[in-house]
């Protein structure tokens, strides 16, 4: 039996197309990698194209690896010259710019910058050509100058758009500064390599024949600068063959926020008017209620091409939809559930895995799993308590504590920016030899005037959270923290996506202490509270998620819903499936557009789960320490009853015990 018995019938034929544009649309858990891998092989074995004429683009270095491996147990290497070009867009593009320099204004030995070093130039020049860092925060601006290399925008395209001729003046002296030191960040490999390819016909003419085989995966997730580098290789207007086969779904481009642009896959046969286009629909992962109930939701989106997946799998439990009073029932129940089918259905704690929609959801599921001892495991992630705005927040506690504590003195005294750097630090602990930091703090005076005032608002800060600390509630304490130091107005003034995550772990940190404070008794006096607070969040030992179980059963995994793209898992919970929350949109700034972001994000989370799917709400929920009614995501609308089993525990939204120990047990 060769590899093309292996292929269902659309698959096989998606092998054997070997001429010209080709699409294949490839549902969720439909085997595109084993199709595509058989395809590269097949193109070699029937000596179609040398191994080293075959391209093949990838989004991951993981998902590159495991092509090659594939490839290679698919074709006997040591009958053929060579091997196929497989990796991601950068790294492929490296490889080619280093062989043409002559085309670019870089030397052999240039750099890369990485987001940090990325970073760290954008300040320095935000120094030369003062701009307002309240205005235009350092991390804003890298945000601004990634999504125009996302587009494939310089400078010169930008003034026509009304941009702020501020940001586009300063993009320009940074792409200056950049190629003066010799380096390239991320967006800039992708769009020197489209520079070259377009502006020098002998080279384009080169890779065009060099390569006569291009295939892409997941091409829902390209951006603009990607698809013009692709179309510089291929298409027929550029002088290429068209032999550019893509493979992906648009169902599943959830990417938006990073650059993605879903109009790649959806005009695709605009400009490439000869594509084939093969669907590939038949499930290999899920059961047919969990198939068939994700096909039914994503049905709602207009901006998609049409296909229904269906499958031989058995049709499996309904999926089990479930109201609770608040997120602590949530979290509680979703260890009660874990347990009763690890106990009861021979489960292991890696057939689990949590889904949802922000980061900062996490925390609770975190502290539920700590302290009923079930392994666990945030995949693409820090633990919550390691999160930088929440230690900086933990160092500010422990200061108004002590303040002779050097450490979380340096962590904050310049958090948020105050203008105190690294060497009026150096200056402060030179003077530090016999007394402490904070005491030099206190008596600055041979530092300057300016220091000297900047150090005095500070200690003035601590000195006043020390004298409200005892008198007020922790709730009132951090809200005070956060207001006069600026520290959440610098955050909403930075206004990135990682900025908005930050706000959110912060709103949850708010939730973390007031449940803390009514879960301690009435008789702890407030003063009493902060290092009772301080001793729980710290004494977690960084590695007590996994540790005292048996490594056999693995763990639970943790997880945003993107980040559960290309994985699966016998049992998945979707949690917080809430309006405002998931779908993550506010009534007043919803568009058609974002809703069917939204709702993809959805379905991709759904066809993750292969045999059982929870999809859980909570009837209120804390948000900023309010007590907010929480409406049900609209998806369950747009899901058929028969296919769910609805459970509502909400009954007269009863305060939930802190532990649970049956499932499905509410008192």
């Amino acid at each position: 039996m060769t590899f093309l018995d292996t292929l269902n019938p659309p698959q096989k034929e998606a092998v054997l197309h070997t001429e010209g544009p080709l699409m294949i649309l490839a549902g969720a858990g439909s085997g595109k990698t084993r199709m595509l891998t058989a395809r590269i092989a097949y193109l070699i074995e029937k000596h179609l194209a040398e191994p080293w004429q075959i391209l093949a683009v990838t989004f991951t270095n993981k998902a590159a690896e495991e092509m090659k491996e594939r490839v290679r147990a698919l074709i006997n290497a040591t009958s053929f010259v060579g091997f196929p070009e497989i990796g991601t867009f950068h790294a492929i593009c490296l490889r080619i710019l280093r062989k043409e320099l002559q085309y670019t204004p870089f030397e052999k030995g240039f750099v890369i910058y990485d987001d940090s070093d990325q970073l760290s130039l954008i300040k320095s020049i935000q120094k030369k050509f003062d701009l307002d860092q309240s205005q235009f925060a350092p991390k804003a601006l890298q945000t601004c100058i990634n999504r125009f290399k996302c587009d494939a925008l310089e400078p010169d395209d930008l003034a026509c758009r009304g941009i702020d001729s501020r940001i586009v003046e300063f993009y320009r002296v940074y792409q200056k500064e950049l190629f003066k030191n010799q380096a390239l960040d991320f967006g800039e490999i992708l769009c020197l390599m489209v520079r070259v390819l377009r502006d020098h016909k002998e080279v384009r003419t080169k890779y065009q024949k060099f390569f006569s085989y291009l295939h892409v995966d997941e091409f829902q997730d390209t951006n603009r600068v990607q698809y013009l580098l692709l179309s510089l290789l291929t298409a027929r207007a550029h002088g290429g063959n068209e032999n550019l086969c893509i493979v992906g779904d648009e169902d599943q481009s959830i990417y938006k926020w990073r650059g993605a642009d879903i109009r790649n896959i959806l005009d695709f046969k605009k400009d490439f008017p000869k594509t084939k286009m093969i669907k590939l629909e038949q499930n290999y992962r899920s059961t047919q209620t969990i198939v068939s109930a994700a096909s039914y939701l994503i049905q709602h989106n207009l901006e998609r091409n049409k296909k229904i997946l269906w499958t031989e799998n058995t049709q499996g439990m309904p999926i089990l939809r479930i109201q609770f009073p608040d997120e602590r029932a949530e979290a509680n129940m979703v260890v009660s559930e874990i347990r009763r089918l690890c106990q009861n259905e021979g489960y292991a704690y890696s057939d689990f895995a949590i889904f949802y929609r922000t980061h900062a959801q996490s925390r609770q599921f975190e502290d539920v799993f700590r302290r009923e001892k079930i392994s666990h495991k945030l995949i693409g992630g820090l633990r919550f308590y390691d999160r930088k705005e929440i230690k900086d927040i933990l160092a500010y506690f422990k200061v108004i504590l002590n303040p002779l504590d050097s450490v979380s003195l340096r962590r904050i005294i310049n958090v948020p920016g105050r203008g105190i750097g690294k060497t009026t630090i150096e200056k402060c602990e030179s003077l530090a030899k016999e007394k402490s930091l904070w005491e030099v703090f206190k008596n600055s005076s041979e530092l300057g005037n300016s220091v000297v005032k900047k150090l005095s608002g500070f200690v003035s800060l601590i000195q006043k959270f020390q004298s409200e600390q005892p008198c007020i509630t922790l709730v009132d304490l951090y809200s005070m923290i956060l207001e006069d130091t600026g520290y959440i107005r610098e955050l909403k003034q930075e206004g990135t996506i990682e900025a908005m995550s930050r706000i959110e772990n912060l709103e949850e940190l708010s939730t973390v202490l007031q449940e803390f404070e009514e879960d301690m008794s009435s008789d702890v006096e407030k003063k009493g509270l902060l290092p009772l607070f301080l001793e729980q969040a710290l004494l977690i030992p960084e590695d007590e998620s996994q540790n005292g179980f048996s490594q056999d059963v693995g763990f639970v995994s943790l997880m945003t819903l993107h980040s559960s793209k290309g994985l699966e898992f016998p049992v998945v919970f979707m949690v917080g499936m809430e309006e405002g929350l998931f779908p993550s949109i506010k009534i007043w700034e919803e568009t058609s557009e974002e809703i069917e972001e939204e709702r993809r994000l959805c379905y991709v989370g759904m066809t993750r789960a292969r045999e059982r799917l929870y999809l859980l709400h909570a009837a209120m929920r804390r948000i900023w320490g309010e007590i907010l009614v929480q409406k049900p995501a609209r998806f369950f609308l747009e899901i058929p009853e028969e296919f769910v089993e609805y459970r509502d525990f909400s009954y007269g939204l009863r305060p939930q015990p802190f532990r649970v120990k049956g499932a499905f047990r509410y008192k």
